[in-house]
């Protein structure tokens, strides 16, 4: 872990900060050794210990966090980034699925997945107790489905996107997120518009369902779905979502995005803190 939070650091922000300490430092030296030239004759040995000095400082700065934290001026809630477990996170989880919600494990739903995992850690590989509970929240919503009966394995009745299921208790809900289409080839697609049409339903379920509790949601839209959006502006879209449903009702008083250790290569930190800072206000 310690190891990939070092290769996120962004060299050009280091070298900022670098430029900047060692700048301070030798701000206050230079017109002191013009009193004190018998104490601040130190050489090429004390040059190289101002720069080792400001360099150590630079990297103490610029270690990435493992958890960037801001407040929203109005309602009041807290959006966190952090590296960890999605499934390690109190409160409700968002699940990202497919728009037939397909379950079965291994060719249509990837153990590696976020689905997957859900399936093996909360139902314990259970897929019929999944598909039930699944079946018992799609009840209400048979008038919108559509049949699909060239798919070659998994489920055949498609729902629009962004249907979300509540699964779980009123403590621990479970908000399963149709984001991605999936094809008769067993790929799911979505794009930049089908993740906030899903975000902006999701939202309203969260509002409805959560009683205000903590949400995590994962960087939906990524991997498997092809969307082709890197992770830095799926997490930012997420953001930029939850946010402006914020600003129209109270959604939940916090989200925290979770961010697997895996992915820290392709997502800075920092930028996010700052898109945060700006975001939030």
């Amino acid at each position: 872990m310690f190891l990939k939070l070092l290769t996120s650091i962004k060299f050009k922000r280091l070298g900022v900060s670098f430029t900047s300490i060692f700048g301070l430092i030798w701000l206050f030296l230079e017109p002191a050794g013009l009193f004190l030239p018998e104490w601040l004759h130190w050489g090429w040995w004390g040059y190289g210990g101002l720069v080792s000095l400001a360099l150590l400082s630079a990297i103490g700065l610029n270690l990435p966090r493992k958890s960037v934290c801001r407040s929203l001026s109005s309602p009041n809630s807290t959006i966190e980034i952090k590296v960890g477990d999605l499934f390690d996170e109190p409160g409700h989880l968002v699940i990202g699925a497919n728009d037939v919600f397909d379950t079965e494990p291994g060719e249509v739903i990837k153990p590696s997945s976020v689905q997957g995992q859900f399936l093996m850690r909360l139902y314990h590989g259970d897929h019929q107790r999944l598909d039930a509970e699944i079946d018992a929240a799609l009840e209400p919503l048979k008038a919108e489905r559509k049949r699909e009966p060239n798919k070659r394995k998994g489920k055949i009745w498609r729902y629009p996107i962004g249907t979300t299921l509540v699964l779980g208790l009123p403590d621990r809900r479970y908000f399963l997120n149709a984001y991605g289409y999936i094809g008769n080839d067993l790929r799911v697609k979505s794009s930049a518009d089908d993740i906030w049409r899903s975000l902006s339903c999701l939202w309203e379920q969260v509002r409805l369902r959560g009683h205000g509790l903590e949400v995590a949601i994962p960087v939906i839209g990524s991997d498997l779905a092809r969307t082709n959006l890197p992770r830095m502006t799926l997490t930012k879209l997420i953001i930029i979502s939850f946010i402006a449903a914020s600003k129209k009702d109270f959604v939940t008083k916090k989200l925290t995005m979770v961010i697997h250790p895996k992915d820290l290569d392709s997502v800075d930190l920092y930028a996010l803190e700052d898109f945060l800072g700006s975001a939030c206000f």
